[in-house]
């Protein structure tokens, strides 16, 4: 049976490679994306919700499908307003997963990052604990959750300081072993690609996939 698609965060990083993905995906019958702004993309699959995220429970009627996927996130650079920043990375977020679970949508996949913990005092990385914790508590049937470390890819928006990064990480990657692995550089594409074969293959309830765990679901999907 083909599969019904929600997801917010399109247009980022992870989300735009993801949309690419399940368009191309003969196993999904509709995308449906919650977003501001077009993403002037034309497909037959697609299904864009022009959504004002500060009052997205007036489109809870839209929250059906078979699976949730949650890219949404931002920047200190472009929301250096911390409560601002938490209504987006959080808040947008929960408030999506709680509109899908409430109609019975079976699997949300949440993309967080390595160093995610509720009692870190980066706020970066408690903000991401407080969502996995309460995005766990709404119980899905199928919770998965990607920790990626430096993301490798090509933003709309420049982005000086992560272009170096990025450019730099690869060499820094190679002395990541063991425990330290999990700090891996990963390309957006590559979590978008563990996460559609999450989808197709969901495990019952709570999985976190961190470097590793993600480039062995890639490999694994290359050999099916």
């Amino acid at each position: 049976m083909q599969k019904n698609i929600l997801l917010i965060g399109a247009s980022g990083l992870i989300g735009s490679e993801l949309v690419q993905l399940l368009l191309r995906d003969d196993k999904i019958k509709t995308v449906k994306v919650f977003v501001r702004k077009s993403l002037a993309i034309t497909d037959q699959k697609l299904r864009e919700i022009l959504v004002d995220f500060e009052h997205l429970e007036d489109f809870k009627h839209e929250f059906q499908g078979d699976a949730l996927f949650c890219c949404i996130g931002t920047t200190r650079k472009k929301t250096p307003d911390l409560a601002a920043y938490k209504a987006i990375d959080y808040g947008i977020v929960l408030a999506a997963a709680t509109l899908a679970r409430s109609n019975q949508v079976p699997q949300v996949h949440l993309v967080s990052a390595i160093g995610a913990n509720i009692s870190s005092k980066i706020f970066y990385n408690r903000l991401k604990g407080e969502i996995e914790k309460d995005v766990l508590k709404l119980d899905f049937p199928t919770t998965v959750i990607y920790q990626p470390a430096m993301l490798i890819g090509k933003r709309s928006e420049s982005r000086p300081a992560e272009f170096i990064a990025q450019k730099l990480m690869p060499f820094f990657d190679v002395f990541l072993l063991g425990k330290t692995r999990k700090y891996h550089s990963i390309q957006a594409k590559k979590v978008a690609e563990s996460m559609l074969y999450n989808l197709h293959k969901p495990q019952k309830g709570a999985t976190v996939f961190q470097y590793e765990k993600m480039i062995n679901t890639i490999t694994a999907s290359s050999i099916e």
